[in-house]
Order: C-alpha cells, then sequence, then structure tokens
C-alpha cells in the first residue's frame, strides 16, 4: 500500500539522489541555516543600536545584514509597523547591494519618517538639516541614495570645502506606493507622487507627479498610468 504522508515520499526521494547531489543538498540546508542564525544576531545587535540611537520602529520590524546607524542625539528617526530593511546581498533578490543600508543625521532639525509596509535594500538616507519621508506601501530597490543637502555649496569654488550651506537643505518627500528602481539617487527637494515609478539608473532632481514613470538623467516623466 502505498504511503500517503508527503514527508515520507520526500525522505525516500531524497535517499535515491546521487550521493553528490545528496551532499549538495546537506551544504546547501547548512549554509543557509547559518546565515539564519547569522541574521537573526545582526538583527538583534541593530535593534539594540537603534534603541540606543532614539530611534522608533514599529510592529513586525525585521533587519537582513548590519545597518549603519549614525543618528545625530536631537535628531528623530521613526520607522512605522511591516518594515523591512536588507543590508545583505544574499538577502537581496534582485541584485547585489553596492552598500549596507545605512541611516545617517546630522542635527536636531534632521528628520528620517518611513512609514508602513515600507521595503528597503541597500538605502541609504542622510538628512542633514531637514526631512526625508518615505510613505507607506513603497518599495525601494537596491542601492538609491535620498539625499537633502548638496553638502557643499556650488559656489563661490573657495568656499566649497568651509561653507556648509544648510540654508540651501531641502525636504525630500516620496509619496505612498513609490517603487523607487535600483541604483537611483533622489536629491534635495524632490517630491515623488503617489502610485509613481522611478527607473532604475535614474536621477531625480525635481517634482515627479503621482501616477507616473520616470526615467532619465535628470528624470524625466516618459508615461502617465491611468487608473483602471
Amino acid at each position: 500500500m502505498e504511503d500517503s504522508n508527503p514527508m515520507h515520499r520526500k525522505e525516500r526521494a531524497f535517499f535515491s539522489l546521487p550521493t553528490t547531489l545528496k551532499a549538495r543538498f546537506l551544504l546547501y540546508a547548512f549554509f543557509s541555516l547559518f546565515h539564519r542564525t547569522l541574521n537573526l544576531c545582526l538583527h538583534l545587535f541593530n535593534i539594540s543600536r537603534m534603541k540606543i540611537s532614539g530611534i522608533q520602529y514599529g510592529r513586525n520590524f525585521k533587519t537582513e545584514g548590519i545597518i549603519i546607524i549614525d543618528i545625530y542625539p536631537e535628531s528623530e528617526v521613526v520607522i512605522g509597523n511591516d518594515v523591512s530593511i536588507i543590508s545583505d546581498s544574499r538577502r537581496a533578490t534582485s541584485a547585489a547591494l553596492a552598500f549596507p543600508a545605512k541611516f545617517k543625521t546630522f542635527s536636531k532639525t534632521s528628520r528620517i519618517i518611513i512609514g508602513d509596509s515600507v521595503g528597503l535594500n541597500g538605502t541609504s538616507l542622510t538628512a542633514r538639516s531637514r526631512t526625508i519621508h518615505i510613505g507607506a506601501g513603497t518599495i525601494i530597490a537596491p542601492n538609491v541614495i535620498v539625499v537633502d543637502s548638496d553638502f557643499h555649496i556650488p559656489w563661490p569654488p573657495e568656499q566649497r570645502r568651509y561653507y556648509p550651506g544648510d540654508e540651501h537643505d531641502h525636504d525630500v518627500l516620496i509619496g505612498n506606493n513609490c517603487w523607487i528602481g535600483m541604483n537611483s539617487v533622489i536629491l534635495k527637494g524632490v517630491h515623488i507622487g503617489e502610485n509613481s515609478v522611478i527607473a532604475a539608473g535614474s536621477i531625480v532632481t525635481s517634482d515627479i507627479p503621482e501616477n507616473s514613470l520616470a526615467a532619465g538623467v535628470p528624470a524625466k516623466v516618459v508615461k502617465v498610468y491611468k487608473s483602471v
């Protein structure tokens, strides 16, 4: 009589495999367990760093890999519920990460606000004196950089190294349910409307309206999505 237990069928199928293939499966299982254990330890380390730095985070917060955290004591960083931050190339599904995820603030007026159900992948968020706000449901693909500042004044050149030019900083607002493609750069003062998509490799220097696809350097609207 045939065994109806699916676990037993899987065991028989495994033991019937060639020895080399069984060894590969066992190695795969071992390293998967190793990486899961390592990422759990790193998650606990990330949580500890965030608590010490005063970062607020919501329910079901997940991290993978180590996150760079450099937070000015009087600044504000708030992370919503169901947020996932990937900072490990092995856990990035679509591409490798060029750098770890990073949160950095410079002053007491700096703010980083992340809404519910946001996914970050090796994302670098640097708020020097203003606010970076990422709306709920937004997905940010690998290696995206978001900044609220130029960090140097463009002119006169002899002052670039010494004059910070904080007065030229501006808020960055990424709306709800946006998708920011890999290797994109979002510069100061940009407002990306809800539901919009930024194509991979784009540099966004000006506002993008809602329900749009923008691409290029600098990014321009190439398509407007219509509601069904």
